[in-house]
């Protein structure tokens, strides 16, 4: 055992710093390291283990060996439940940020209490009614929102859905965009093309926010997966599939005949029936073909260019072949770039609001449009419109992130054309972004795609922390609730005991990694650094003062009093590694974390040696 000064307070206070110096120690190394997710994970993982170890070694075992069993489980019990109660209340005060695993816990919670209750108040839809809980959280799982600004166009007219869009706030306006008249005003709770959505059909209108818009966004494969596990669904969507709205729309609105409706209607719900599935009434034309047959003659981007066979004919399968008429508007300056476009016959016109005096540019076939807003994930810089029919293939931002992911030489092509000067140049003077943000962008970029992620578009790189208006009071308090236990534990031990390397070892091995997590994520979200490391600071001083407050109460309590309130702080130690530490390291490690947290365990019992 050891003791560092003759004061039983003042080696608390000492023992408590010395535990939790390595919380700035960690901040101050995410200047000059950036991990990977990896590196965070196993550190994290390891701190895991340790800390395991050192409870388990230092603290349950020396009390269950006393014979105060009962007082200890109770006081874990207690302590455990107690952090539960109080990490959900600071985390609904913006302290769920701290770390990602939280983040991420936290925003889908939230997102399922919301989707369950808009799904229910649907006014046209009634699929979602009296679903199971367990299907309410595989569709809140796959769910996200999407916002638009006012103007901003959310779809247009005939392209084909594979998503299903509901109101969550605001106002959007359905209009024919070559007579540009305003069809139809939609409000909260309204569907954007539920019928489309279901049969498959492009849709009849352009869809635009009216006002500021969120929207929740469910998936089509997420609406098919559903069908294999709720009986009650499937029933549902048997009875949509046969309804009279159905065939009307199919006949009217889209002039298919009422025999290949009624047909595709029995083979739909023949479908269902055997396969738990259904093809959609009309299949997307993605002219292949001729796509593979040209791609080397297309103009502005070299992205594809000469490419393998098969990595082209992947490409070419994602696309979907789009002709516009004369006045119709491909997209709108300002827009979020959700599409790339090849011309493969036709004429338009892209009209520049930015530079004044040349602001229209005619392109004709083989010409790529939107491409450089579409690869960084910017707004559209300039407004395009057809002036004759023109036939296009257009690729889906969502297609092309798996493409990334699915293909090795795309991927590389694309980590270096983002370097290029010109790719600086354009976020610079079109999205207006600082030199420093672009590199920032650049390097996430990379990072994201050599870990096969999803990449994050260059406009949502300002993610403002200011949106949680009790953030950086609620990140402070979740960190402080996850440092009190183990100040109290140092308390305890000091006061009673005396302090084991394995335990100070395995709390400052524990807290280093969380800090260097926690500080390059906050840094992520906008907190700068110096309020980072004051952060870190004043926990490190806070765990010092609640050690010695600690040693000051354990002093004088009696053996099962001392047991219950060990029990307390290891309780709600042991769930905060469990609910925090290990999802945290998962998340951003995977299978790593089993390993890592074994060297970390062992790491600790190696320490207990020494004593």
């Amino acid at each position: 055992m050891f003791l560092a000064a003759d004061s039983i307070i003042a080696s608390a206070f000492l023992f408590g710093i010395v535990s939790a110096v390595s919380l700035p120690l960690g901040t101050i190394t995410s200047l000059f390291w950036k991990p990977s997710d990896r590196a965070i994970a196993f550190l994290m993982a390891f701190g895991a283990g340790a800390l395991l170890a050192a409870l388990t070694l230092d603290l349950v075992a020396g009390t269950v060996a006393k014979g105060h069993f009962y007082s200890l489980a109770a006081g874990c019990i207690v302590g455990g439940l107690v952090f539960i109660a109080l990490n959900n209340v600071i985390n609904n005060f913006g302290g769920f940020l701290r770390k990602a695993s939280t983040t991420v816990y936290h925003l889908r919670k939230q997102q399922y209490q919301q989707f369950k209750k808009i799904l229910t108040a649907l006014k046209r839809v009634d699929v979602f009614q009296n679903l199971s809980d367990e299907s309410y959280k595989v569709l809140a799982r796959a769910i996200h929102i999407k916002t638009f600004k006012k103007g901003e166009l959310i779809f247009n007219k005939g392209d084909f859905p594979d998503e299903l869009f509901i109101i969550a706030s605001g106002k959007v306006t359905l209009l024919d965009p070559t007579e540009r008249i305003p069809s139809k005003q939609l409000l909260i709770h309204d569907d954007l093309g539920w019928l489309a959505f279901l049969t498959g059909v492009p849709y009849r209108f352009t869809a635009r926010a009216t006002e500021d818009v969120s929207l929740w966004v469910l998936p089509k494969i997420t609406f098919f997966s559903l069908f294999s596990t709720s009986v009650h669904f499937s029933e549902a969507v048997q009875d949509w599939l046969r309804n009279s709205a159905v065939t009307e729309y199919l006949t009217v609105k889209h002039g298919l005949p009422a025999d290949v409706v009624e047909h595709w209607q029995d083979r739909a719900v023949h479908g269902l029936l055997r396969r738990g599935s259904y093809s959609p009434v009309l299949t997307v034309s993605n002219n292949s073909q001729l796509f593979r047959s040209v791609v080397n003659q297309f103009i502005g981007c070299d992205l594809f260019k000469s490419l393998s066979e098969e990595d082209i004919e992947a490409i070419s399968d994602r696309l979907i072949y789009k002709r516009f008429s004369s006045g119709e508007t491909l997209y709108f300056q300002g827009e979020d770039s959700t599409n790339m476009f090849v011309i493969d016959y036709g004429h338009v016109s892209m009209l520049d609001g930015v530079e004044r005096r040349n602001h229209v540019y005619d392109l004709t076939k083989h010409h790529y449009l939107g491409y450089m807003s579409f690869l960084t994930g910017g707004n559209y810089s300039m407004t395009t419109v057809a002036i004759e029919e023109t036939g296009t293939w257009v690729l889906h931002k969502k297609d092309f992130n798996e493409l990334l992911i699915a293909l090795p030489e795309l991927a590389k092509r694309y980590k270096n054309y983002i370097q290029r000067h010109e790719v600086n140049e354009y976020l610079t003077e079109r999205q207006y972004l600082s030199h420093n943000n672009v590199l920032k962008w650049v390097r996430k970029s990379i990072r994201q795609l050599d870990n096969k992620k999803t990449l994050r578009p260059v406009n949502t790189l300002g993610f403002d922390i200011s949106e949680h208006k009790g953030a950086p009071l609620g990140i402070w308090l979740g960190l402080f609730l996850d440092s009190i236990p183990e100040a109290l534990v140092i308390g305890a031990h000091v006061a009673q005991a005396g302090l084991g390397f394995s335990l100070l070892a395995g709390l400052f091995f524990s807290n280093y990694p969380e800090a260097l997590s926690s500080s390059v994520g906050m840094r992520e979200q906008g907190m700068k650094f110096r309020n980072v490391l004051l952060m870190w600071t004043v926990l490190m001083l806070s765990t010092g003062v609640v050690s010695a407050l600690g040693s000051v109460y354990f002093s004088g309590v009696n053996d099962s009093t001392f047991a219950f309130t060990e029990g307390l702080a290891a309780g709600a130690m042991l769930t905060m590694i469990a609910q925090t530490m290990l999802p945290e390291a998962y998340l951003k490690g995977g299978e790593i974390v089993g390993f890592s947290s074994l060297l970390g365990f062992l790491f600790a019992i190696f320490f207990k040696t020494l004593e």
